[in-house]
């Protein structure tokens, strides 16, 4: 019988993080690898692996591929067929050249020959591997792929570029670069920047590769576009555009938010929720929210929101008028000239009510929060002796009893209302959701207060885990969820959020105290089957990024 073998490569389900021990048994064998057997692993689906078995439990098999190592769950696997010491994975990195598949041996290929640089039989079937993926790579005309591997050819030893057939189409790709290059570079010098923007665009389908290089200069291009846009009235393409950058750049937020909420008021953009929580005070959205309500025949809420609008304007609504001082002020904003910040105050009863609303909690929001400001983040590092964000929620305990709580603010920082303020106020309130003081894994307090915060936080919450997906570097959830403390990093903070937003995501609220209660008490993997369809952190992983690959 013959079977197909398997580029592994794409084998992304079974792809994790190795344990310690296993790990060190790999390192051990790719010290060794061209005198160690290979082996065949026969597949329950028909496919086989081929490769070195490292260790087989009874339950999974650690199997080493030339693109590293993968655990398989032994229900999976049809047979294991050890082969003779002269069969090596140098062997079947020529049978994936001959077979048509030369990228997936290249990663065991680069450690091979970084280990053992003058070995010849290695450094004969890199080169080879690395012209014929070339060479694939330009048939499926992925040129910014095919230049880096190209680079990476030209810098072996014994390599002849300008004897092979493929130069002269590896030179046409540069050529095309550097045409890309200077038609942006034109669009800034004339001032046309949507052009530049959709140039950049094309340059970075084409060579993604590059985005490093352009990734400022493309957010600066955006909101200078989305300011004309937004000036001339194209509400609907100013929106995405203004979304995006401050996502991208959260620090422009106090360029934009006005000009966001006047997307919102027109229909575009944020929705008219979101858009309130963002600009609560802006009379020109609870217009809007008034006049929803009124269609949807809501006349308590319709007459909440036009009470909030005499408040702000006086009784006579006027929204013409209403809307033309929206649309200066965000011409204004967008131009540079940025409108007063709300004052500390009001920023702590906004996050309150954000709160109470989202999470339904008991009573009302409490008339005072202690806090104390600090003139920016660096001066709040300094008194504080931490490395802290614009944030910090402090607890003084003493057996188990809250003592103190204080509530560090450096208030001038743009995004503080829609990532660390909300994520450190709900800290405090995590008892009211308990229903009494208990401590939590770090993991599931910081997924807690992570999905407490803005709209624009998630969403960038979001682009940080598809850019660490597309970069291979998503966390893995065996470490994330053993943590004995948390870490001050972004992509930590969002994968914890997107974790713990997938497990509650159809539990009623009433129902959370009972079971973050038993996440915080039993082992992760013991109680997975009780909240998700994962019985083990292995299947959580790979649901985990199915989930994020459907844009959940």
């Amino acid at each position: 019988m013959q079977y197909s073998p398997v580029n592994c490569s794409h084998a992304s389900g079974w792809r994790l993080l190795v344990p310690k021990v296993a790990t060190c048994w790999a390192l051990l064998l790719l010290i060794c690898s061209t005198s160690l057997p290979a082996d065949e692993v026969q597949l329950k689906n028909g496919h086989m692996l081929r490769g070195r078995v490292v260790s087989d439990d009874g339950k999974q098999v650690l199997l080493q591929v030339p693109e590293g190592s993968m655990w398989i769950r032994r229900s999976q696997i049809e047979s294991i067929l050890r082969l003779s010491p002269e069969k090596t994975l140098i062997e079947e990195c020529h049978r994936r050249l001959e077979r048509g598949s030369p990228g997936s041996a290249l990663p065991f290929l680069r450690r091979e020959f970084h280990a053992s640089p003058h070995r010849d039989e290695v450094l004969l079937i890199y080169r080879k591997s690395l012209v014929a993926e070339v060479e694939l790579l330009l048939d499926r005309e992925k040129m910014d792929p095919a230049l880096s591997l190209w680079n990476e050819y030209c810098s072996l030893p014994g390599s002849t570029p300008e004897s092979l057939p493929l130069r002269s189409r590896i030179l046409a790709g540069e050529q095309l670069l550097a045409s890309l290059e200077g038609q942006i570079h034109l669009s800034l010098e004339v001032n046309r920047p949507h052009d530049a923007l959709v140039g950049i665009g094309q340059l970075l389908d084409r060579f993604p590769s590059e985005r490093w290089k352009w990734a400022d200069i493309r957010v600066d291009v955006m909101v200078e576009a989305a300011r004309r846009l937004h000036d001339s009235g194209d509400l609907s393409a100013a929106a995405p555009l203004l979304l995006e950058a401050v996502i991208l750049r959260p620090q422009l937020i106090t360029r934009v938010r006005s000009a966001m909420a006047h997307c919102a008021f027109q229909g575009f953009g944020l929705s008219l929720e979101d858009a309130l929580e963002l600009s609560p005070d802006e009379p020109a959205l609870h217009l809007a929210a008034a006049q929803n309500a009124r269609l949807r025949g809501s006349v308590l809420l319709q007459s909440k929101h036009l009470s909030r609008v005499r408040e702000m304007v006086g009784d006579e609504i006027f929204p013409g008028r209403i809307e033309h001082q929206l649309r200066q002020r965000a011409s204004q904003e967008l131009a540079g000239m940025p409108s007063p910040e709300p004052s500390v105050q009001q920023l702590l009863e906004r996050t309150n009510q954000k709160l109470w609303k989202q999470w339904r909690l008991p009573h009302s929001p409490p008339a005072r929060t202690p806090f104390r400001v600090h003139e920016d983040v660096e001066t709040m590092r300094e008194t504080l002796g931490l490395d802290c964000g614009p944030a910090l929620l402090i607890t003084q305990m003493q057996y188990g009893r809250v003592l103190s709580e204080t509530l560090h603010l450096a208030p001038g920082t743009p995004f503080l209302d829609q990532d660390a303020l909300p994520r450190e106020m709900m800290r405090r309130y995590l008892p009211l959701i308990l229903g009494q003081p208990r401590g939590l894994p770090p993991w599931l307090e910081e997924g807690i207060c992570s999905i407490s915060r803005g709209s624009l936080a998630l969403a960038r919450d979001r682009m940080l885990l598809s850019r660490a997906k597309r970069y291979k570097s998503l966390p893995d959830l065996s470490r994330l969820t053993s943590m004995q403390a948390s870490i001050d990093d972004e992509v930590y903070r969002a994968a914890c959020g997107s974790l713990v937003a997938w497990i509650i995501e159809d539990v009623p609220l009433i129902r959370l105290p009972d079971l973050f209660e038993l996440l915080a008490t039993s082992e992760l993997e013991h109680c997975l089957s009780k909240v998700t369809r994962a019985d083990t952190l292995l299947e959580l992983q790979q649901a985990w990024i199915r989930r994020l690959d459907s844009g959940s």
